[in-house]
């Protein structure tokens, strides 16, 4: 009897012992909140592409179509504005302290008021929310993050909330991503990835649902995830360079009336677009220096600009397309040797490189010549852009001000359907160009 007494003492002592250090597991996870509280003012010499009153700028709008026809009307794009605004602020959670799997789990949830709605802006929306584990040389990365083409150890640092737009490739994608280390220098990654429903998506796709229109739609009935593999190498805090591949795929139509009856049809046809990245960052202890180069076909989902041509094959009246191909540049410099004043300036360019395989009119059916496109239309495109933008950023403690000068230009000129490019005449050219000053303040936390 005194055996049994013991060993219920001795089983109740143990689940005690696994309730406290459960317990203390539990009490072991950490939740810090972090954020920022910014207000930004800023003057625009002409109107641009915009988001969310002028908060975001992509770039500088053509000239109208009055001016294009008679160079002696106004150009109604040169029109000056100021505006205040504070809907960048940031609120986010990071979590941590806890292992799961034999990993270290970690993960956030993050939002600003940069949201829209129809009828409605300023809005919460998800910027990130995401778990990993962390195991010796493996993380995996469960959630929605940045999209492959960010990196997040080199990105600019400019004072306009466009972190770089629409030079540096920008969304938040729902993925599984891999990174494992190889060694002590390189690491590997590979990720498949989709898209963010709330508006990061090639700009204009469709699929063609009962006359609906919607750019996720098509990267969904597409039925094959992007992916995307990179390769870094890292020397300690000095030093770090990648190379990056990105395929991805949409349906931009699944249901079609054809062309020569009355019954409609279904498409089942893909397009399958490529990009590939490098870039590299160096620290020293007076400056540092960034670069990054990003060249494909489907980069308006990444907030810049790009164009797929949609039309009808002139022999048998099937949907066919191309896609437009760029490269984007971009490097800044950042002088450290003061930890209270950093002045910086970031540097930007983007080249039209047109299509792979020019087109020809007798390939496609009269009228059924479209794009799916941002920058380019089919009556007006660009050859390139270009952004300077000097700054100085006043740090002290948590709080930071930064004036920023930023000089755009954008050359617009009429469109080669060919192979949209501007045509060779130079008929219509207009070099659009924007003086944009800003004030920016932050308190981080």
């Amino acid at each position: 009897m005194v055996k049994i007494d013991r060993l219920l003492m001795l089983l109740y002592l143990g689940i005690c012992s696994l309730t406290v250090q459960a317990q203390t597991e539990d009490l072991e996870q950490k939740v810090t909140p972090y954020g920022f509280v910014r207000s930004d003012i800023f003057y625009n010499s002409r109107k641009n592409l915009e988001l969310r009153d002028g908060s975001l700028n992509l770039y500088p709008l053509d000239a109208g179509a009055a001016y294009l026809s008679n160079q002696s009307n106004a150009d109604i794009n040169k029109r000056s504005q100021v505006f205040l605004s504070g809907i960048v602020s940031r609120f986010g959670v990071k979590f941590n302290g806890l292992t799961a799997f034999g990993a270290k789990a970690t993960g956030a949830l993050e939002t600003d008021f940069f949201g829209i709605n129809t009828g409605s802006e300023n809005l919460l929306r998800l910027r990130h929310a995401y778990v990993a584990l962390d195991w010796t040389k493996t993380q995996l990365l469960v959630g929605q993050y940045w999209n492959p083409n960010f990196i997040v150890a080199c990105y600019p640092g400019v004072a306009n909330f466009s972190t770089g737009i629409p030079f540096n490739p920008f969304s938040f994608s729902p993925q599984v991503r891999i990174t494992h280390k190889l060694n002590k220098k390189i690491s590997a990654m590979g990720m498949i990835f989709g898209q963010e429903l709330g508006g990061f998506s090639t700009a204009g796709t469709y699929t063609n649902i009962s006359a609906t229109a919607s750019g996720s739609d098509a990267y969904r009935y597409a039925n094959i995830p992007d992916i995307a593999a990179e390769i870094t190498y890292t020397e300690g805090k000095k030093f770090i360079a990648g190379l990056g591949f990105e395929m991805n795929s949409i349906r931009p139509r699944i249901n079609d009336v054809n062309p020569t009856t009355t019954y409609v049809e279904n498409i089942n046809k893909n397009v399958t677009m490529t990009n590939i990245k490098a870039y590299a960052k160096y620290t020293h202890k007076n400056f540092v220096l960034k670069g990054y180069m990003i060249m494909g076909q489907s980069l308006s989902r990444y907030v810049s600009t790009g164009a797929l041509v949609e039309y009808r094959d002139s022999a048998n009246g099937a949907w066919n397309y191309k896609a437009q191909k760029q490269i984007n540049l971009w490097g800044e410099i950042i002088v450290t040797k003061s930890k209270m004043i950093q002045p910086a300036v970031f540097v930007g360019y983007i080249k039209n490189l047109g299509l792979n395989n020019e087109l020809t009119t007798d390939q496609y059916k009269v009228g059924s010549y479209g794009l799916y496109s941002r920058g380019i239309t089919t009556s007006r495109t660009f050859d390139h852009i270009l952004r300077i933008a000097p700054r100085v950023d006043i740090i002290s403690n948590k709080f930071k001000f930064s004036p920023e000068i930023e000089l755009m230009t954008m050359l617009y000129g009429n469109t080669d359907k060919t192979n949209l490019k501007i045509v060779s005449t130079g008929a219509n050219e207009v070099k659009a160009s924007n003086i944009r000053v800003q004030f920016t303040t932050s308190y981080t936390f």
